[in-house]
């Protein structure tokens, strides 16, 4: 045997917490380098108009994300920046991280199954073909195969590892998303493919959600009628983003 069906679970998973911790101060000392025009920018890409809204801690390591890891107007991102400016004042763990890092990418994914030893193997379904062995313990514990996630990863050695904000997309976005990248089309999303998936959780956050069962069925369809959703189509309930453990 070689390569990842070689190593057994323990030692999968004493190289990958290092790799864990060290992702955390990365993001904790990268964060020291975004100014308020990057928030402020990350906050218009989400469509965060509620302030209230940045008390849900999801919400803002999700601006954070997007403030670091998406680029500005001039195509430049804070975290190539705080690799210019502190990657030398890191450890060799998280100099090696940190560097890596600055290659992950956001991402729709299914999980295919379980590895054999640690982690899940993930279809990536905007790039047909390509499978990843990602490692992540909660994510692992908690997902069902056929999941699908949006999520933003990076090659951390002979697996992935990921960090940011797990999300579960609706249906139709990973439709729209999937279907312009198989025809090799531009994305249909305004500013990055994290920012729209993220946006999506969000709005699905900021809905109140009402028991059908408390509103006349009449009134229940006039609604309906008027948004212009077909007659007996389901009503999907939102779904909440995954917080990483610390």
């Amino acid at each position: 045997m070689t390569g990842e069906n070689s190593m057994s679970r323990d030692a999968i998973l004493s190289q990958y917490r290092p790799i864990r911790r060290a992702i955390q101060t990365v993001l904790a000392q990268a964060l020291d380098a975004c100014k308020k025009p990057d928030l402020d920018r990350a906050a218009k890409h989400l469509g965060l108009v509620d302030d209230a809204l940045l008390e849900d801690d999801t919400v803002f390591e999700m601006l954070c994300d997007v403030a670091l890891f998406e680029p500005n107007q001039r195509g430049r991102r804070v975290f190539d920046s705080f690799l210019h400016d502190r990657l030398a004042a890191l450890d060799s763990t998280e100099h090696d991280v940190a560097r890596r890092m600055g290659d992950a990418f956001a991402s729709i994914f299914r999980v295919a199954e379980r590895h054999a030893q640690a982690g899940l193997w993930l279809e990536d379904l905007m790039a047909a073909g390509r499978r990843l062995w990602l490692v992540d313990e909660g994510l692992e514990a908690s997902a069902s195969e056929g999941l699908v996630i949006g999520m933003r990863l990076f090659e951390a050695g002979p697996f992935h590892a990921g960090f940011g904000i797990i999300v579960e997309p609706r249906d139709d976005l990973v439709a729209f998303c999937t279907g312009a990248a198989a025809r090799g089309d531009r994305l249909p999303i305004r500013h990055s493919l994290a920012a729209a998936l993220y946006a999506d959780d969000i709005q699905a956050r900021s809905l109140t959600v009402v028991e059908v069962m408390d509103i006349p069925e009449a009134v229940v369809e006039a609604l309906m009628r008027e948004a212009g959703v077909p007659q007996g189509a389901p009503v999907a309930r939102p779904r909440r983003g995954r917080r990483r453990p610390k």
